[in-house]
């Protein structure tokens, strides 16, 4: 967390941004940056000011927000919830989070074992989306690509790359219930299936969609990768902005010397927050930011 949470604007050198329900108006993988979001955008960066999306979208659909955001220069984003990093003019993973092969097996079994058939997995795998049947449509239309399936062998599939027997990297799982939603999902894995401490050791749970929850390796989260990158670009975390909706973004809010909640915001989001700005129907995020170009 930073040392201070004052809301100086003026002091601010970098701005990270959560996607979808904040930085972007419509659904879930689904929606556009607006013209005024574009613009605002932009502006701060001919201000000199660096700017990073973080999001739980793996590379594949960054990339849609990419293309939307019409040619910033020096943007960065952060995937996966903080399991990859995503160079946008090379389009290429620079660097990546992932969940070491063994915990991928033990988690799968974990949870095949307390839930069986009324879970189905899915996993971000470098480049690659791979997914039991049915994963998708259990999920309606907020998943994008066609996935490679798994039924045969899940564990090792999501473990190898498609039509090879390399072996591939995992970081990110996705688990969705037939008939729960992604909360009561979320909190039967906390308090039932991952409730041996030694669990807190090799994942990291959260969820940021109603249909689905995410595992990370332990330590991973949007915070951490902000941290990778506050080092690698030189900038105190003081001097960070960070907006975000959703649990997902919690810990990349603490992490940030100014803490936005969208004013559409899960209230875990709101109550750690230093403020609460506009929805993301509102362009929340391109108010703020338009008063940082003013200073």
């Amino acid at each position: 967390m930073a040392p201070t949470r004052t809301l100086d604007l003026s002091r601010v050198q970098l701005i990270a941004s959560d996607l979808d329900g904040t930085l972007i108006v419509g659904g879930f993988n689904a929606g556009k940056i607006s013209p005024r979001t574009v613009s605002a955008l932009h502006a701060i960066e001919k201000k000199g000011l660096r700017i990073i999306f973080a999001s739980g979208r793996p590379t594949r659909t960054m990339i849609h927000a990419v293309d939307q955001a019409e040619g910033l220069e020096h943007l960065l984003c952060i995937c996966c919830n903080g399991a990859q990093i995503l160079d946008s003019h090379t389009r290429t993973i620079i660097k990546k989070f992932s969940i070491p092969p063994d915990h991928v097996r033990a988690i799968i079994k974990q949870v095949k074992t307390a839930l069986g058939p009324h879970v189905l997995l899915a996993a971000e795998s470098d480049v690659h989306y791979k997914s039991e049947s049915g994963f998708d449509e259990q999920c309606g239309k907020v998943m994008q690509g066609k996935p490679v399936l798994v039924d045969n062998d899940p564990i090792e599939g999501f473990l190898k790359k498609p039509g090879s027997e390399e072996e591939d990297t995992v970081e990110n799982l996705l688990l969705t219930h037939r008939t729960w939603p992604a909360s009561q999902l979320y909190e039967f894995l906390q308090t039932q299936v991952f409730a041996d401490p030694k669990w807190k050791s090799m994942i990291h749970l959260t969820f940021s969609s109603s249909h689905f929850v995410e595992i990370c390796a332990a330590g991973v989260s949007k915070a951490s990768a902000l941290a990778y990158l506050c080092n690698k670009l030189d900038v105190d975390p003081i001097n960070l902005i960070a907006f975000g909706d959703m649990p997902n973004d919690i810990e990349m809010l603490k992490f940030a010397g100014i803490a936005v909640a969208m004013g559409n915001a899960h209230e875990s989001v709101k109550a750690i927050a230093d403020l609460t700005t506009e929805t993301n129907e509102e362009d929340g995020v391109a108010v703020v930011l338009e008063k940082i170009v003013q200073l």
